[in-house]
């Protein structure tokens, strides 16, 4: 314990918070020493038949070794050994796959002896990081899913912190306009809203501000331009004019100020308080103890300093800032509790939209028509049927807002973009000069057109994602493209001709008295949607509806996609079969050990698969095993997302990354009046290998992305891993063995309608898992 903690351990002491009795153990922690008969006993017998073979004395791998480990752990002598050892035999990477495995009894029997042992003194895994959501994949796969834990199922009790989108939602609904969002995202990798993210003092102190421009919003009157005193706006500064919106505000404000307030003006403004912050009248307690507060700041500081007191309480309470799931509903036999109607009602609402419960909803709690799951069940249906707007009409939002002016149900919609990840296309920097076609937020548009499309059909979801060359590419169909448009026609009616003024061929015009639609690829969205292999004038753009492209196999292929899990300046087969591997293979990749120079060598004269042969040395090929062959199929597309069959190098044999560049290089060439670019070229390596999906049918050699993707739409495994993670999207929370009833239903469901992921969703919603709490 280090010496700041003790003191504040002692101040605890003083002030009676901690026993000192406790004190005196904590001062003196005893524990039991490591046996070294049992170490002799259980555990070295199993290194030696498993481990050592590979980590011995003349066969350390990786420079590790298990022959000579201290088998006393709680000594410290070998304390990052054995750490090391616990992961790799936790996660099952030891013994690789090729040697004699252990039983799974046995594995885990071993792993439990050492995490208890190393816990002996304080080291072993972190639990606080283990909840994160990119360790959800801890839990063996096969036990989940294998029927044998029945759970009973629950959540823990907990304060859900509100995410920035609900905060986003609660201003846009009361037109607030001075506040900033303080609930920032988790980042990093994995889902950004978990039950464990905790409001932190930036996080109240944001708040705190918040409700002081929160205050000025509904008290004082619209926000205006000032008046100088020339009698014009003064834009540098603005001034509130007129009275405050509401009527029981305004009322107690403008009260006699000689006379104590009565109490039902008190009462009125914390009723009206109470609805606009929370959404919900106060009970008779909140309404007395707020009134009270709010008599006694009028006494010391007057009527608005007392309303602003009031507001500034509300918004710094818990019910502000968390959404609460504590589990005040029925109590069961095994310790369970069933969430109230009021807590449902909310559950449900926050599950699938930003903002709180409708008036239905709240109506059906009120009259006693949410306690069952029959009731949950017809809500969630309701409010996922009143999606109803065609999926073209979606605006572009590359903000991550809560107000999706297509989409009622926006969670359903950011589960996709998380579990993806295309939103990263915003975050890898591209080069202009490279590609001036490249336009991030169109392609995150298209990304999130395809994903509407498929859940409109709502059939075979993940194999339509995943496989589908049917894709949605973003029309530039504003203002100035329709003049555009309209004056070519008209051109055309009129001189019955497709020529320009100076007579030269006008491709576009051509190509409108063709009968086709063209992209007017010089407004706004530029060219990009050369990332598709599409060509300006040859291509008929098809209007609300998704079309076949060629080379194109669901999201995996989408230009989004493949820039999100590229680098700045190359492809990432790395990135890309991680992803793979943990989204749909329910598999766990090791961080990358200390001290391991993981960055590739930087060779113009080489392709990726090339340079990535360093990762094939027994140290390194434990974990590049599992990533390399998911992600080189993708290497048929370049770092901009489009496709390719070569791979070109200059005269002075560098790698030409994109087709893009060796058209610049080109048309440099005959600006300057050179001898035309000369290019030398190699087929395009797309072999790679599957494993991991438990099914001998589907595992082995894969000949391009298609036939990778093809087959992971066809793995139980891989559907599976989609159900976990739709489970910790929506629960917040990794799941346990105690969920396996949970996800075996899901996927069930999932099953049985022909791959709906609607009946899926209302499966998950229903379960116990969401609705019980313990």
């Amino acid at each position: 314990m280090n010496r700041m903690l003790f003191l504040f351990f002692l101040l605890g002491v003083v002030l009676g918070v901690v026993p000192v009795s406790l004190a005196a153990e904590a001062a003196e922690p005893t524990f039991e020493p490591t046996s070294a008969s049992e170490f002799a006993d259980k555990i070295q017998p199993f290194f030696a038949t498993y481990c050592v073979d590979c980590h011995g004395d003349s066969t350390a791998e990786a420079d590790f070794r298990l022959d000579d480990i201290d088998g006393v752990v709680t000594a410290g002598k070998d304390i990052q050994r054995w750490e090391k050892a616990l992961e790799m035999i936790s996660i099952g990477d030891m013994p690789p796959d090729d040697a004699d495995q252990p039983a799974v009894v046995a594995r885990r029997r071993i792993a439990g002896w050492i995490e208890a042992e190393l816990q002996k003194i304080g080291r072993g895994p972190d639990a606080a990081r283990l909840v994160r959501p990119e360790f959800g994949n801890r839990v063996p796969h096969e036990d989940l899913f294998s029927g044998e834990h029945r759970g009973p199922a629950s959540s823990p009790s907990r304060l859900w912190r509100k995410t920035p989108q609900i905060h986003a939602e609660f201003e846009r609904a009361l037109k607030l306009t001075d506040g900033t969002s303080p609930f920032s995202p988790k980042g990093g990798r994995g889902f950004q809203d978990y039950a464990t993210l905790l409001a932190n003092e930036s996080t109240i102190s944001a708040m705190r501000i918040n409700a002081s421009n929160y205050a000025a919003d509904l008290l004082d009157g619209k926000l205006v331009y000032a008046t100088g005193d020339d009698g014009k706006q003064d834009r540098s500064r603005k001034v509130r004019e007129g009275r405050g919106r509401y009527r029981e505000f305004n009322e107690l404000l403008d009260a006699d100020a000689d006379a104590a307030p009565s109490d039902e003006l008190l009462t009125a403004a914390v009723t009206r308080t109470f609805d606009l912050l929370l959404t919900r009248p106060p009970v008779d307690a909140e309404t007395a103890r707020y009134a009270e507060f709010l008599r006694q700041g009028v006494e010391l500081a007057g009527r608005r300093q007392a309303l602003e007191a009031l507001i500034t309480a509300v918004i710094l309470s818990p019910e502000f800032v968390y959404r609460m799931e504590l589990g005040l509903g029925e109590s069961l036999p095994d310790g369970r509790r069933m969430l109230s109607p009021q807590e449902i009602a909310y559950a449900i609402a926050f599950a699938l939209t930003d903002s709180p419960p409708d008036e239905a909803l709240q109506r059906a709690a009120a009259e006693g028509r949410l306690s069952s799951k029959a009731d949950v069940a017809r809500e969630v249906r309701r409010l996922l049927a009143a999606d109803t707007r065609p999926y073209w009409s979606y605006e572009i939002n590359h903000t991550f807002q809560s107000h999706l002016e297509a989409c009622p149900n926006p969670r359903v919609l950011r589960f996709f973009r998380e579990f993806f990840g295309y939103g990263g296309v915003f975050e890898v920097f591209k080069d202009e000069s490279r590609n001036g076609d490249h336009k991030p937020q169109f392609l995150f548009k298209d990304a999130d057109l395809f994903v509407l499309s498929v859940l409109e059909q709502d059939r075979r979801v993940l194999e339509q994602l995943l496989t589908s060359d049917r894709y949605v590419v973003h029309y530039v169909n504003d203002v100035q493209a329709e003049r555009k448009l309209k004056s070519i026609r008209e051109n055309i009616e009129k001189n019955k001709k497709n020529a320009n003024s100076d007579g030269r061929p006008d491709p576009i015009a051509e190509k409108i008295a063709k009968g086709l639609t063209p992209v007017l690829g010089g407004y706004r969205g530029g060219r990009y949607y050369t990332a598709y292999n599409l060509e300006q004038q040859s291509w008929d753009y098809p209007i609300e509806q998704p079309f076949s492209l060629p080379n194109r196999y669901g999201m995996l292929t989408h230009p989004a996609w493949l820039v999100a899990h590229s680098g700045n300046f190359d492809t990432d087969p790395v990135r890309r079969g991680k992803w793979i591997r943990e989204r749909l293979l329910a598999d766990t990749i090791p961080e990358i050990p200390i001290g391991v120079d993981a960055a590739l060598e930087d060779d113009p004269h080489k392709t990726m698969r090339e340079r990535l042969a360093k990762t094939t040395t027994s140290a390194c090929w434990r974990c590049h095993k599992k990533m390399n062959p998911l992600g080189l199929p993708f290497e048929a597309y370049d770092d901009f997302g489009a496709f390719r069959t070569d791979h070109y190098f200059d005269a002075d044999g560098e790698i030409v990354a994109t087709e893009f560049e060796r058209q610049q290089l080109i048309q440099r060439g005959k600006q300057r009046k050179q001898p035309e670019a000369t290019f030398t070229s190699k087929p395009v390596d797309t072999s790679g290998y599957l494993s991991g999906t438990g099914d001998s049918a589907l595992d082995g050699q894969v000949q391009d992305a298609r036939d990778l993707v093809r087959r992971l739409a066809q793995s139980d495994r891989a559907r599976q891993s989609f159900v976990r993670h739709a489970f910790r999207y929506w629960m917040g929370r990794n799941e346990t063995l105690d969920d396996s009833p949970t996800l075996m239903a899901a996927d069930a469901a999932y099953v049985d309608s022909d791959g709906s992921f609607r009946e899926m969703l209302v499966s998950l919603l229903t379960s116990d898992s969401f609705l019980m709490r313990k």
